[in-house]
């Protein structure tokens, strides 16, 4: 479990880093770039995780023929009901649907902050 929270805050905090640019160059180029390469370095890390549960949960549906089986209501063995208990427990403790939600707001605000700038609403 430790290692789903891990890739969770990667993801989270690069969300809010990459939005933070917008902030960051209004006072400096240098922590404009700084927030970026970091924000864009655990992307990197927490996409490259991501990818790696996706290959994962795409080669047991696809090595145990389980989307065939289940279309045809094929007799599952007990190895096609442990790759179907790895892919749900696989999907209820993921924390991607809070990321996805995080990512989402983050952007709406980064928008509304970066339109406020620009507009000379707000200033900093």
């Amino acid at each position: 479990m430790p290692v789903i929270n891990l890739y969770f805050w990667v993801g989270l905090i690069s969300a809010v880093l990459l939005r933070g640019i917008i902030i960051a160059d209004y006072y400096s180029v240098f922590w404009g770039k700084a927030i970026w390469y970091l924000g864009i370095t655990g992307y990197l890390w927490f996409f490259a995780h991501r990818y790696r549960v996706a290959r994962r949960r795409f080669a047991v549906i696809r090595d145990l023929n389980l989307l065939e089986k289940i279309r045809i209501r094929q007799k599952l063995s007990c190895q096609d009901f442990e790759g179907l208990e790895y892919l749900l427990w696989s999907l209820s403790v993921s924390k991607e649907r809070a990321n996805y939600y995080v990512i989402f707001l983050f952007s709406i605000i980064a928008i509304v902050l970066s339109l406020s700038l620009d507009l000379g609403i707000i200033k900093l």
